[in-house]
């Protein structure tokens, strides 16, 4: 039996080794029966106590062998490869030097150690080989990995005592060379680093306090190369002397004292003897640096304003300004620091010429450069481009100046684009672009910068989670993905949009379960996994949130932090030095709120109220000089709630106080337009302007109890509506900026192409390539944008300026009378509702404008924001119903159940409409209405309802005993029509509407194919009124072809400043009104091969593709017979809707609902408003208040648009019911002539 066995075993191994000679490794399939039938025998060999180790070593062969071909995918057990090295290491260690098979043990044993090192099968190398060799990162090693490469290089010093030929020999010691190069990274590069910057720092600036070591020779030289500096600033370009100074910085910061440096390599002779004579005079030590500083500062003064010489000068100075900072550890004074302006000189074409990427060296000599040299040949450009990256953004952080933001984006924007594809620069590169990204963000206030910033971190995280090489737990991944869950965090909290959360809080649990305890990191994964608890509710379940938490986050001035630490320590920060621009504003800001605070807590003195009110103050005086770019509006509306509360108190101060507050809060509603002015695109302007419509109404109330309406009028202008006026006002900042005399700036204004930045998933092909920015990104996105608005006087911080007032859409009593005189309109009225308060609160009031009239105030005591049991009822039933009509889980009996409740609340809103606002409001445009006679004009009056009044419709407000069917309406004592804001109802007012013989007409029945009467209602519209319409969706019996699919492109391409521009577009499909306006949508064809998202035409689409267009002079109607058309389902001061987005967007007339209709009386009654409108000759608000007439009599008479089905469909006895008729609204031109 033993004889058997060991000849079994003997020829098993043969096997193998025929097998392993004949060199197919990569084939499986003879894998698994091998290592198990050597199993097999090695269990029996060792059950009989023979000699097994032939069979144990062939085992660890094949077992790190199928570990190697598995290495790149998901199918790598890690049991198997722990067996593989645990037995690969035995061979290892009690192999013979020279035994083939121990030999060959070893490879397969660094293979298994190192899997990331060996090259994927189509040539190129995983990210963490990448990162070590090619850019010798060594945020990339992780303990495990570095004991790893040191097992290695133990394992390749063994291989090398093996006899082999001279070819072998030559790869086994490339092979140690390579391990010494990953294990380098993170012990000399950064060991090195921080000497530079520490160590030699320190001796010197620790001797130019001691005045020990200023030699006046030294100092001299520094001088000497600072002046020869200067004069190359006037004959070189910017490429190139950006490119000198980065070699400045290294030679002061090498300590070489002046020797032959790599500079020789890389400048030319004059700037090289230049960089080392200042390299000479770095023993001129703090005090030199700061004399250099100042002889620079005195050349930027004297050389010509606007001229590149200037620019590089000034880059000079500030730079030399934080070589200082990095010899003394203290903060410089940047007060005098230029920016480098105008922009590059036109030496763009020249750049990688002037600054090429990689170093010229001669051929012959790069066979005896080792590898780090010729890595350092290669790259030294894109090195070059970082460091100087890195200097502007910390000059960013020490001025306060976000242009050195740009510079910073745009050097590595030229270094991602020039690094190699697929390298280990463009991940790394990328990665410090999203710091630079955030960083203007948060300073410069730009979502849109805040978005870019989310993109790449998905994008750069997918890259690296497809490549696998570089470990979860390497620096570089753990700092990712920490920045990753911050952007995500502010991006949930900012729109409402929790669905990442959820798999974020795994991964961040996930993270923190497997580190260390000692790690650096925990601290930080901590504090993020706490803010997304509080963020997220255990639950988990709502990827939406209610509108209640849809309001923008605190600012982090009140943070916990602020809330508990003492006054005294807010002191001491104060006092302390000021390391960077905004140190005393957001010092003093947390100073003043935490006093605050302790007055709101009841926990402070009397006299602690008026400490906070100077504080903050001070802060309100910084924010004027331009200090401060995070919370101004916060900080500025504590402080006018804070002069509130000592107005409240009386005493001295309290008509100052009113004043006071009167004038903050205005400041902080300009602060916030300027803002929303800020944002690129709807869904961040709406982000922006959260605030603005409280803000405005507080004002708005104060004006009330002052008696002055006409304040009020103007303050509620300047909160409202603010993405709309902001999409308006856009369109025209090209003019503007050619007025001002910035005609390059109105050029790149029209040139650029708006694209929202967040995509559901990352666009990179598979591997660790970096994604890439198109061509034409800026290099922050929000550049251009702050450098027009500030070129406008519009920016943060500017109350004057050729733009400010119509960018920011002033618009006051005396412009709307004319406004109302201009299109016979009889009363522009803003309903805002009152606030109950134990003291009385502010009661709700009526703002009624009338042409040539001052503006009046009417009380409306039963007018409340909450406490009108009406209204508060049917904003619950609204939200229970459409949450009902589009769960697909309810049955008809709850269906049934809803609208019951929906239509009982309908009704008794409408009850109360009338008593609590429309009929005063009637009352005080026109009194005794019904004494005049049925001959007389009804008003035309448009209502402007802010807060959560823009859901009620207020034309179907009743009074009961009168009528046909027991109710007078409205609609039947005037013309109606809504407006979002007075400047909104200017601009429409403003617009003449299309003949129809200017534009084709445009029916679009529903895409989707279940309205079953929108093919009806088209073909009724084409035959009776409109015989040539294009018509655009699916038609089930439709004579003919249809002209289009009916796809937002299509769409978009007949809406004003489109393609062909139609003068009159009737939309028949589904529209959905959603928690975040701007995602409201109209659900139209999905282009082929296109996702389902791709049919949905977006309230921030409408806004967005009209950015670049301007809306004219005359403007369709645009009828939107869809449900929820004219709803907002939140954020109700913003008035974005579908309708009011097309008003704004050039729009003449638009008609939408404010809920979810029944579609074939809205077909019915759709049929008789353009009967009104084509026979009739009626406009479009008249036109609708007929058709609306038309339901509520009972005596109607079909009109001949109606025919077949629509006929027998108006014979149904229940039209007159409020809820087929009275969700539709007329928003735009209120004229009943043609505008």
């Amino acid at each position: 039996m033993t004889e058997e066995l060991r000849g079994r075993a003997a020829e098993a191994v043969r096997a193998v080794g025929r097998l392993m000679e004949g060199g197919d490794w990569e084939d499986e399939t003879w894998l698994g029966p091998a290592i198990d039938e050597l199993l097999s025998l090695e269990s029996e060999l060792i059950q009989h106590e023979e000699d097994f180790s032939d069979v144990f070593v062939h085992v660890a062969l094949l077992i790190g062998a199928r570990c190697h071909i598995r290495r790149g995918g998901t199918t790598l057990d890690p049991d198997e490869r722990a067996e593989a090295l645990r037995r690969l290491r035995w061979v290892d260690r009690h192999g013979p030097l020279d035994a083939p098979l121990a030999v060959l043990s070893r490879m397969m044993l660094l293979f298994l150690l190192m899997p990331w090192a060996l090259p994927r099968a189509d040539g190129s190398r995983t990210a963490l080989q990448n990162a070590l060799l090619d850019v010798a990162d060594g945020r990339v090693l992780t303990e495990a990995v570095r004991r790893d490469l040191i097992e290695a290089r133990e394992v390749v010093d063994r291989i090398a005592e093996a006899p082999a030929d001279e070819e072998f020999g030559r790869q086994t010691e490339s092979n140690r060379e390579i391990i010494e190069q990953m294990l380098a990274p993170g012990s000399t590069r950064s060991a090195r680093s921080a000497s530079d910057h520490s160590t030699d720092g320190a001796d010197h600036a620790s001797a130019a306090r001691d005045g020990t070591d200023a030699a006046p020779s030294a100092q001299s030289q520094l001088l000497d190369a600072v002046r020869g500096l200067v004069d190359l600033a006037g004959s070189c370009s910017t490429a190139r002397f950006t490119r000198v100074l980065v070699w400045l910085i290294a030679e002061f910061s090498s300590g070489r004292g002046g020797d032959s440096t790599p500079d020789d390599l890389t400048l030319d002779l004059e700037a090289a003897r230049l960089v080392r004579r200042a390299g000479a005079g770095r023993a001129a030590g703090a005090d030199g640096v700061r004399r250099a500083a100042d002889l620079a500062l005195r050349s930027l003064r004297a050389a010509p304003p606007d001229t590149p010489q200037r620019a590089r000068v000034a880059r000079l100075h500030a730079y030399l300004l934080l070589q200082w900072e990095f010899l003394t550890d203290e903060p410089a004074d940047f007060s005098e620091a230029e920016r480098p302006t105008p922009d590059p000189d036109g030496d763009d074409a020249d750049r990688l010429t002037d600054w090429p990427i990689g170093t010229a060296v001669d051929p012959g000599v790069l066979p005896y450069l080792d590898s780090h040299v010729r890595d350092f040949v290669a790259h030294t450009g894109i090195r070059e481009r970082q460091s100087a990256a890195q200097l502007d953004r910390l000059l960013a952080y020490r001025t306060g100046d976000p242009g050195y933001l740009d510079d910073a984006a745009a050097l590595l924007r030229e270094a991602i684009d020039a690094s190699p594809a697929g390298s280990w620069w463009g991940v790394s590169l990328q990665a410090e672009l999203v710091g630079i990204l955030e960083q203007a963000a948060v300073h410069g206030g730009s979502f849109h910068d805040a978005d870019v910033a989310l993109t790449t971190l998905r994008e750069l995280r997918a890259a690296l989670e497809r490549d696998g090489s570089v470990p979860p737990d390497a620096p570089f991944v753990l700092d990712l993905a920490l920045s990753a869950a911050g952007a995500e965090l502010s991006h949930a909290r900012r729109t409402g949009n929790h669905g990442e959360l959820p798999s974020l809080g795994e991964e961040l649990r996930g993270r923190h379960a497997a580190l260390p305890p000692d790690s650096d990191r925990r601290g930080a994964l901590e504090e993020r996994i706490t803010e997304l608890d509080a963020l997220l509710p255990p639950a988990r379940q709502e990827v939406r949130t209610p509108e209640g938490a849809l309001e923008p986050a605190r600012p982090e001035a009140a943070e916990p932090e602020i809330l508990y630490r003492a006054i005294s320590e807010f002191r001491r920060d104060l006092d302390g030095p000021r390391l960077y621009h905004d140190h005393e504003y957001d010092r003093r800001g947390a100073l003043g709120l935490r006093m605050l605070f302790d007055v709101l807590r009841g926990e402070g003195p009397a006299e602690l109220l008026d400490d906070a009110i100077t504080e903050l103050t001070r802060v309100r005086v910084l924010i004027t000089e331009g200090r401060g770019q995070t919370h101004r509006v916060d900080v500025l509306t504590k402080l006018a709630e804070a002069h509130l509360m000592r107005a409240a108190r009386g005493g001295p101060h309290r008509a100052a106080d009113q004043r006071a507050c009167i004038e903050v809060f205005r400041e902080a509603l300009g602060e916030l337009a300027a803002d929303v002015l800020l944002q690129s695109g709807a869904d961040h302007g709406l982000s922006a302007a959260l605030n603005g419509a409280m803000l405005s109404r507080r004002l708005a109330f104060i004006a009330f109890r002052v008696g002055r309406p006409v304040d009020a009028v103007a303050d509620l202008e300047r909160g409202r509506a603010l993405v709309l006026q902001s999409a308006a006002a856009t369109r025209g900042i090209p003019a503007l900026l050619d007025a001002a005399g910035r005609p390059g700036l109105a050029r790149q204004w029209r040139a650029q192409v708006f694209a929202h930045p967040i995509r559901p998933t990352a666009a990179t092909a598979p591997g660790a390539g970096e994604p890439q920015a198109p061509d034409d990104t800026p290099p922050i996105p929000s550049g251009l944008r702050r450098k027009a608005l500030k070129a406008l006087g519009a920016g943060r911080g500017a109350t004057e300026g050729p733009g400010t007032r119509p960018l920011l859409g002033a618009t006051g009593p005396a412009e709307l009378s004319a406004g109302l005189a201009a299109t016979d309109t009889d009363a522009l009225v803003y309903l805002v509702a009152g606030v109950p308060m134990a003291n009385g609160g502010f009661p709700g009031r009526a703002l009624v404008l009338r042409p040539g009239a001052a503006p009046a105030a009417v009380a409306l005591p039963e007018l409340l924001q909450s406490g009108s049991p009406p209204l508060d009822r049917y904003l619950e039933a609204a939200a229970e119903r459409s949450r009902v009509l589009t769960d697909p889980e309810q049955g008809p009996a709850e269906l049934a159940t809803c609208e019951g409740r929906w239509q009982k609340a309908l009704d008794a809103l409408c009850d109360w409409a009338w008593r609590a606002v429309m009929g005063p409001v009637l009352g005080a445009v026109r009194p005794l209405l019904a004494a005049q006679g049925p001959l007389a004009r009804p008003p035309r009056i448009v209502l402007v309802p802010c807060g959560p009044l823009g859901v009620v419709p207020w034309h179907a407000a009743r009074i009961r005993g009168l009528g046909e069917h027991g109710h007078r309406y409205a609609c039947q004592e005037a013309v109606l029509s809504y407006a979002p804001s007075g400047a909104q109802f200017l601009a429409a007012a403003g617009r003449r509407r299309m003949s129809p013989a200017t534009g084709p007409q445009v029916l679009v029945a529903d895409p989707e194919l279940t309205l079953p009467w929108a093919e009806l209602e088209t073909a009724a519209l084409r035959s009776a009124c409109y015989a040539g319409a294009l018509r655009y969706g699916e038609f089930f019996t439709a004579d003919g072809e249809r002209d289009a699919a009916g796809t937002p492109e299509d769409l978009l391409a007949v809406l004003p400043g489109g393609t062909t521009p139609a003068s009159l577009v009737h939309l028949s499909c589904h529209a959905v009104a959603a928690p975040r306006p701007t995602d409201s949508e109209l659900r139209l064809a999905v282009p082929p091969g296109a996702g389902a998202d791709a049919g949905r035409l977006t309230v921030a689409g409408i806004l967005d593709a009209s950015a670049d267009r301007g809306p004219g002079t005359t403007g369709p109607l645009i009828v939107l017979s869809a449900c929820e058309t004219d709803l907002s389902a939140g954020h109700h001061d913003e008035a974005l809707t579908l309708a009011t987005a097309l008003v704004t967007g050039g729009a003449a007339d638009v008609v939408g609902s404010r809920w979810a209709v029944r579609d074939g009386p809205t077909s019915v009654m759709m049929a008789v408003f353009h009967h009104h409108l084509t026979v009739r000759g009626l406009a479009p608000p008249d036109a609708l208040r007929a058709a609306q007439l038309w339901m509520l009599d009972p005596h109607r008479t079909p009109p001949p648009t109606l025919d077949g089905p629509l006929r027998a469909e108006a014979a149904r006895p229940d039209l007159h019911r409020l809820h087929h008729w009275a969700a539709f609204t007329h928003q735009g031109n209120p004229t009943a002539s043609g505008g």
